[in-house]
């Protein structure tokens, strides 16, 4: 090898060394942008998971607070339900109350089962 070969060799060497280098140098560029965006994403996904984690909570208070209110709609359609029927053996008895005690129990007897029964 000349001593021209070895020179050509040697730029040749020193030109890829500093291409590596620029490269290099954008790579780790490159990279910390990524790490950055890596991280604020990560801590976006945080916001969004603690998110849904207090939209199921809510969503579970919703489902109970619906069952409840359920629950208290059905008590009320029974209640008015024997209203309903009181008022009814009112008006078809010409406007007149029930003069008998024992027709009286029978009413409060008749609430009770139906009380009962929604325990159930």
């Amino acid at each position: 090898m000349t001593n021209e070969q070895f020179e050509r060799r040697m730029e040749f060497i020193v030109e890829q060394q500093a291409k590596n280098t620029v490269d290099i140098q954008k790579l780790q560029e490159a990279q910390t942008e990524l790490t950055k965006k890596h991280n604020h994403l990560t801590e976006a996904l945080t916001v969004v998971v603690g998110m849904v984690g207090r939209l199921a909570e809510a969503q579970e208070r919703t489902e109970e607070k619906l069952t409840e209110l359920t629950n208290k709609q059905a008590e009320t359609d029974d209640r008015l339900n024997v209203l309903v029927g009181v008022v009814e053996r009112y008006f078809s008895g010409n406007g007149q109350r029930p003069k008998r005690k024992s027709q009286v129990s029978k009413l409060s007897s008749k609430r009770r089962q139906t009380k009962s029964s929604r325990k159930k």
